[in-house]
């Protein structure tokens, strides 16, 4: 093989690694999974329009996190408080809508982070690293 056929060879895989890294970690594809509306609660109905947002401020709702559970998982509250998601297991978790119209951050072992919901709905949620082992249900009036 010439020494052109080589310099373009490695040229190409380069390009090819770039163009590959570049989308397994780009921020946008996962923000665009993230911001998919849901049917569930008032969301839809407001065009898709933000229905709550993440709040670090003591929360007027408690939720506990442990064993891969929200205790309790069917939680009540009226637009305006604060649901303080406490993780008191010993494993990371999240409390994701499941239309991914908001999301706490990670919310470590010993640590709590919370939701607060400015449209009244029902909404499933779920935390994002245990899908499928940790659900629930937030009733909003």
């Amino acid at each position: 093989m010439s020494h052109r056929s080589l310099a373009a060879l490695a040229v190409s895989a380069v390009v090819m690694l770039a163009a590959c890294s570049s989308a397994a970690s780009s921020p946008t594809a996962s923000a665009a999974v993230s911001a998919a509306p849901s049917a569930a609660g008032s969301a839809a109905a407001s065009g898709g329009a933000s229905v709550c947002s993440e709040s670090a401020n003591a929360g007027a709702v408690a939720v506990t996190v442990v064993d891969f559970k929200f205790q309790p998982g069917d939680i009540t509250a009226k637009t305006g408080q604060v649901i303080a998601f406490s993780n008191t297991g010993a494993t990371p978790h999240t409390a994701t809508l499941d239309g991914g119209q908001c999301a706490t951050p990670t919310i470590q072992p010993g640590k709590s982070d919370g939701l607060v919901f400015t449209t009244a709905g029902t909404y499933k949620f779920h935390c994002a690293i245990h899908p499928t082992q940790m659900t629930g249900t937030l009733t909003v009036s």
